[in-house]
């Protein structure tokens, strides 16, 4: 009996000791994490890193710098060498159909329909930057070494920067349209036309900005060379996404309202 009453103490005094180590098991775990990530981040040597993180912003600034020239010269000849181009003119041509068929009640449910679209992801962009912000600020609080608690502002920044121009983007959008829906049906001027090319290039920005947004949170993960690599494969992205739109008989939808 008494060695009997002696194993239950040993088991219970056992599973105390095991239940109170366990929390600090886990800070262990998650503090070794956090050190790894900034050991990660040191890995490339400064000059190194400033060389990958310059060219990177280089080449997704020159794509874009290239890219908005050719549209500015295509469409002073008169044609369409990108996507947005293509939606920005779907969408005036769509209001100048809508004012002369009448369809107000098809206009109202299709700018339901992209207001909706545009506040979901804001909000999306949103929460992914506060649970984002919440990591860093995690990492940043464990970093010991002040030139990595500084890399970790910028690299903070920069991703509160894309995402917060993001949202705006979007938001922008949702107020351009809202003003379309009232303006409709009093208005016969191109205000109203202007104003749907205006919300696709918010929506485009939008969307650009949140794309954009995955260098510097690679940046974080990956230091200087994850940066390098996300903005090649960003750019191979939009190389694709930019192109011609090729078989939705773009030269005749042009043509029918010249």
């Amino acid at each position: 009996m008494k060695l009997l009453i002696l194993l239950l103490v040993s088991l219970s005094a056992t599973a105390f000791v095991t239940h109170t180590s366990y929390p600090s098991v886990i800070r262990d775990k998650q503090a070794n994490c956090r050190q790894r990530i900034c050991t990660e981040i040191r890995a490339v040597s400064p000059g190194v890193n400033i060389a990958l993180v310059t060219s990177s912003v280089a080449l997704l600034s020159g794509y874009h710098i290239r890219l908005s020239l050719e549209e500015k010269n295509n469409q002073e000849q008169g044609s369409c060498v990108t996507w947005r181009q293509y939606q920005a003119d779907a969408r005036e041509q769509w209001a100048r159909h809508v004012k002369d068929t009448d369809g107000w009640l098809y206009a109202i449910q299709t700018l339901r329909n992209a207001m909706t679209a545009q506040s979901f992801l804001a909000s999306t962009v949103l929460s992914l930057l506060t649970l984002i912000t919440g990591k860093v600020w995690d990492i940043l609080r464990s970093a010991s070494n002040k030139w990595d608690r500084r890399l970790l502002i910028v690299q903070l920044l920069t991703i509160s920067a894309t995402m917060l121009f993001s949202a705006n983007q979007f938001l922008q959008g949702v107020r351009l349209m809202t003003h379309a829906g009232f303006m409709f049906p009093v208005k016969n001027d191109t205000k109203v036309d202007n104003i749907m090319r205006k919300t696709e290039s918010c929506q485009w920005l939008g969307l650009r900005s949140m794309y954009i947004s995955l260098a510097p949170i690679a940046w974080v993960v990956g230091g200087g060379r994850a940066f390098f690599s996300s903005s090649v494969a960003l750019i191979l992205f939009f190389r694709q996404i930019d192109k011609k739109p090729e078989g939705l008989g773009y030269e005749e939808f042009q043509a029918s309202y010249i």
